[in-house]
């Protein structure tokens, strides 16, 4: 049996981290109910997301602002439970049809 290669990691020591210092003269407590209400915010950033290319955030901000009962969603909107759901997790996959129906029926007036 031939011997299996390993790399050298480099040593690590926290007396070797650069110093940093923080300025604590004052805390703002952020509320993201605040930002998420504001649907020309939200638009905007989704509009960035898609131009960067970045769809996980895309998701993760159309999810926080949804935050609805997915299961209403999914009625209103003739899809299945499972689909919202995995429409809004980390391994799915959603096609832009699903995500416009969703949006369209979360954001409908009852």
């Amino acid at each position: 049996m031939s011997k299996k290669k390993i790399s050298k990691k480099r040593e690590f020591s926290l007396e070797n981290m650069q110093e940093t210092k923080i300025n604590k003269k004052k805390v703002i407590k952020w509320s993201p109910e605040k930002t998420l209400g504001d649907s020309q915010k939200v638009g905007a950033a989704l509009l960035e997301c898609l131009v960067d290319n970045d769809t996980e955030t895309f998701i993760e901000i159309l999810d926080a602002y949804l935050r609805i009962n997915r299961l209403q969603v999914s009625k209103k909107a003739e899809l299945s439970r499972s689909t919202v759901q995995l429409a809004f997790s980390k391994s799915g996959n959603p096609t832009l049809k699903t995500l416009a129906r969703i949006v369209h029926e979360a954001s409908s007036k009852k």
